[in-house]
């Protein structure tokens, strides 16, 4: 009887422990479960939060090109009234110096005539003639 009181008992503490092994083995891998949820909110969390950084480097990177492109044409356009004025200015000034080298040039050729007609005897009035 002792042999069979002893046979029960290890039988029920074999029984137990396997019993025992299963809950631990479930708790564990609901606990595996828990963390790797956990886990995978973090991820999607870090995630979300990487997206919103790039959306916002993006709209920066979008507002300073598109400042940059505002300013360049902006400066262009500027360079390009003051180079216009430049060479309006320029023109005027050189018709103005041409119509002064005409004259003086007409006033030249007058005065070679001139003197050309007082050593040869002419007219000088012939000099004056604008033909």
């Amino acid at each position: 009887m002792k042999n069979k009181a002893i046979a029960l008992a290890l039988l029920l503490t074999i029984v137990g422990c396997s019993e025992s092994n299963e809950e631990s083995a479930e708790e564990a891998k609901k606990e595996a479960m828990m963390e790797m949820e956990k886990a995978g909110d973090a991820t999607a969390e870090g995630y979300e939060e990487a997206k919103e950084k790039t959306v916002d480097a993006w709209d920066e990177t979008k507002d300073s090109a598109s400042s940059a492109y505002e300013d360049g044409k902006d400066m262009a356009s500027d360079a390009y009234e003051d180079g216009k004025d430049m060479a309006s200015d320029a023109y005027e000034d050189g018709k103005e110096k041409g119509a002064e080298m005409m004259d003086a040039g007409a006033e030249k050729v007058r005065e070679a005539c001139i003197a050309m007609k007082k050593k040869m005897g002419g007219d000088v009035s012939e000099c004056d003639s604008k033909d």
